[in-house]
């Protein structure tokens, strides 16, 4: 296996080297799950550093951009149609696309962005052609910032989809820092957006002090619901994805999407030149801390001035 994909990747080198305008573009198969603004932040950067790369789409490349639209079940379906149009590369965007991926292409490049590694998730196997950037969720440094704003924190409140691999997981990390600081965990799960309003109302019933929406597709597409049942009942919403504050959440601490789109884009621009990346799967180096603090305090939190002295950036 490991040969063939040497293989690919002269093939590639070469094509790049000696390829006419007249010949054959080499073609790129995008898939993300969901149209979403984050996740849209992030395929910008994959696209910006292939551009910024000389990889334009148009020109030396082709990309075929697919979105699954939130359907779970239309990704292995968008992946497979992707082989056999004989793509020389995918591009993914979220953990549930790269898991697809990863299990279903065996040789050509698979290039992954916005999810957990492969092994976070329970896919085994050496993946010799998956690479990217990954998400090690840090744990502990989200529940001290929740400690820091609410120091009488007591339970806890995580609406989720557990048919994505990346929540599951998400949720099991958090909710075993929790658990091992003493704080409840109370969890809802939901199949679609149209579910969380009902699942965000039974946390609400167990007398929650915060929300916590973590790498949650699902969720983070459905925010402006929750954001509405939060604010009118005093809870505040603590997410795992900075940019999620745009949509209203209290406080965001994660990875820049786009920055993070932009590296896994640069991972992708080393095997189009025929170079295999020194560091084939990689945690994101960076973290941001984001607040909105309009939403803050009609959510009832008055925000330390020592977290709002390190925010990164600020929604006023």
């Amino acid at each position: 296996m490991k040969s063939k994909f040497l293989f690919l990747l002269l093939a590639v080198s070469a094509c790049l080297l000696s390829c006419q305008p007249t010949e054959k573009k080499l073609t790129i198969g995008f898939v993300q799950i969901t149209d979403d603004p984050a996740l849209n932040l992030a395929k910008e950067g994959v696209f910006k550093a292939l551009a910024d790369s000389g990889f334009k789409d148009g020109e030396k490349i082709k990309i075929i951009d697919n979105n699954a639209h939130g359907d779970l079940s239309m990704i292995t379906t968008i992946i497979q149609s992707l082989l056999t149009q004989n793509i020389d590369m995918i591009i993914t965007n979220s953990t549930p696309c790269m898991a697809a991926a990863a299990q279903l292409v065996k040789d050509r490049p698979v290039v992954f962005t916005v999810a957990f590694s492969p092994q976070q998730v329970g896919i085994k196997g050496e993946l010799k052609n998956v690479f990217g950037m990954y998400d090690s969720i840090k744990a502990s440094e989200f529940a001290d910032l929740l400690f820091e704003c609410i120091p009488e924190l007591k339970r806890i409140g995580i609406p989720y989809n557990n048919a994505e691999k990346n929540a599951e997981y998400s949720v099991k990390i958090l909710s075993e820092e929790f658990t091992r600081r003493g704080i409840d965990i109370e969890k809802a799960p939901v199949n679609s957006v149209n579910d969380l309003m009902l699942a965000a109302q039974s946390l609400l019933n167990k007398d929650i002090d915060v929300f916590v929406a973590s790498a949650d597709n699902t969720v983070y597409l459905g925010l402006p619901v929750l954001v509405k049942l939060a604010t009118e009942n005093k809870i505040p919403i603590f997410v795992t994805d900075p940019s999620q504050i745009k949509k209203g959440a209290a406080l965001g601490l994660g990875v820049n999407y786009e920055t993070w789109g932009y590296l896994s884009g640069l991972k992708a621009v080393e095997i189009l030149k025929g170079r295999t990346p020194a560091k084939q799967i990689e945690v994101i180096p960076k973290y941001q801390l984001a607040i909105n603090l309009k939403s803050s305090a009609e959510m009832g939190l008055t925000i330390p001035e020592s977290v709002i002295a390190r925010s990164d950036w600020t929604i006023q």
